[in-house]
């Protein structure tokens, strides 16, 4: 059996030797031609090593799960980063929002231990509150069940489902297809597929299936991803239905351990083994750290990012919170003459508890104060790219593929700033290829489905993003100036555009 622990000592030698390496790295790959800081270019914008420096303060504290000691580190630190760059009326907004977290975990087989991880979200208990597999664990039969996605007519009631869990393929090419502009001079942008570690697949309607079929727990073999079974998933079962709570327990196998049990499975058929799941879900407060840089009105352009994590988190989104850090030191060194519109600095929190934060930031800082924010760029996940082979992980050396997610007033300023900054690996595609009422599938989503704000979202999903492998070698360093250099340039843009050609997304 497995319990989480903290290792602070090892765990800061461990991000500083992941440091040096993703420098050492950053200086290879701007050797070989990629972008390098220009420091003609943005005067006083931070370079590519001080934004880093951002990433590795913020994930020396730890995972930033919401309600942790290290989230609360973090938010502090944020605001305190904005006091220091001048900004204005920096408060930590806080509200309720509910923390899923496992204490004690584990899997046996027939006497045979099965390394495993926690399934985040499964066995919830409702709102909040225990849950428990009880003192001597959950005793029962395994059966395995493939890579269904239906289990009707399986014998599964009282029964622990074994299953095949495939993450979703991107198809680059439908992507393509459905991008209003490209910006790969390189043509590095293969027409094949590549794994998104969001958007599900056969789960988690495979277990709602197994819920309803009468299983007393359920064991998910992550069997197309690499092989980690540290896979810290948000919660995906509104995807089947709204008001569904993955109510048994859950355990996250790798690949690797996945084929060990099946081929156990496959010699006991009728083999009894024991699972162990306890935690709570419990309320706890997020925080939102919020910044002003007045200008000449009171119409306000809003950069966004979200800072908690769900381990070191050094892409996800250390490096977006660090790119409006970078952002907000730049222009608080600007007089505020220079600007016609106020800018307001925002780290979200609540990204993998429910967006409770989005949510009331919505509703009480902008719909409910009549704010006029005229647009919104987000900023999330500067990352390298890797690729899964035979089931193993492969750094290609180039960055993840950038998509920025933007409204229609927006498309051709974003088109021609992504070319005029040679931004490359980029795609740019319309807020409108999203028509459903779940919104935007980045850290703005909400925000934009409650105030129709214009939008330019950046985000890539490199296959990494929600895994412990999610550490500081995996920011693309050599990237960090360009992005803020290339965020800058659209802020200006925006500032002298009027609002009614900016216009609303609804």
């Amino acid at each position: 059996m497995e319990h989480t622990k903290k290792r602070r000592a090892a765990g800061r030698v461990y991000t500083r030797f992941l440091a040096l390496g993703a420098l050492t790295l950053s200086l290879f790959v701007s050797q070989a031609g990629a972008q390098v800081d220009s420091h003609d270019v943005r005067p006083g914008l931070a370079t590519n090593a001080e934004i880093f420096g951002f990433i590795q303060d913020i994930t020396d504290f730890g995972p930033r799960r919401t309600g942790s000691e290290a989230n609360v580190k973090t938010a502090d630190y944020i605001a305190g980063q904005f006091k220091d760059f001048g900004l204005q009326n920096v408060t930590i907004e806080k509200g309720d929002t509910f923390q899923w977290e496992a204490k004690k975990w584990g899997l046996d087989v027939g006497g045979t231990a099965i390394p495993a991880f926690y399934m985040r979200h499964s066995f919830h208990p409702g709102k909040e509150g225990m849950f428990s597999t009880g003192a001597d664990g959950l005793r029962a039969e395994f059966i395995y069940v493939g890579n269904r996605k239906d289990l009707k007519g399986l014998d599964i009631k009282g029964k622990i489902v074994v299953a095949d869990v495939q993450l979703k393929d991107i198809n680059m090419t439908l992507i393509q297809m459905a991008a209003d502009s490209i910006y790969d001079p390189a043509k590095s942008l293969k027409n094949e597929k590549r794994l998104d570690p969001f958007t599900p697949d056969n789960y988690p309607f495979n277990m709602a299936s197994a819920i309803e079929g009468g299983a007393v727990g359920f064991v998910g073999i992550l069997s197309n991803y690499f092989n980690s079974n540290r896979f810290y998933n948000e919660d995906m079962a509104y995807f089947v239905d709204d008001n569904l709570r993955l109510n048994i327990p859950g355990l996250w196998l790798s690949r690797e351990e996945g084929e060990a049990l099946k081929a156990l499975l496959k010699k006991q058929p009728d083999a009894i083994g024991r699972m162990v799941l306890e935690g709570e879900v419990r309320k706890v407060q997020y925080r939102t750290v919020v910044g002003y840089l007045p200008g000449k009105s009171a119409e306000t352009l809003m950069v966004q990012s979200h800072h908690d994590s769900g381990f070191m988190g050094a892409v996800e989104d250390a490096s977006g919170v660090s790119e409006v850090l970078a952002l907000a030191k730049y222009y608080g060194a600007q007089p505020v003459r220079s600007r016609d519109r106020t800018l307001m600095f925002v780290a979200m929190d609540s990204h993998f508890t429910g967006y409770e934060a989005h949510e009331d930031f919505a509703k009480k800082n902008i719909i409910g104060t009549g704010m006029n924010v005229v647009a919104n760029i987000t900023l999330e996940h500067i990352a390298r790219e890797m690729v899964v082979k035979d089931g193993k992980a492969v750094m290609t050396g180039q960055v993840d593929p950038r998509v920025f997610i933007t409204s229609p007033s927006l498309l051709e300023l974003v088109g021609d700033q992504v070319k005029t900054n040679n931004y490359a690996r980029s795609i740019v595609m319309s807020t409108g290829v999203f028509t459903d009422d779940e919104g935007l599938p980045t850290d703005v989503g909400p925000i934009h489905l409650l105030t129709g704000m214009p939008v330019i979202s950046l985000i890539s999903a490199p296959v990494y993003l929600y895994d412990i492998a999610d550490t500081l070698d995996k920011v693309a360093v050599e990237e960090l100036r360009p992005t803020a250099v290339l965020a800058a340039d659209l802020l200006d843009k925006l500032d002298k555009i009027p609002a009614d050609e900016l216009g609303r997304d609804k």
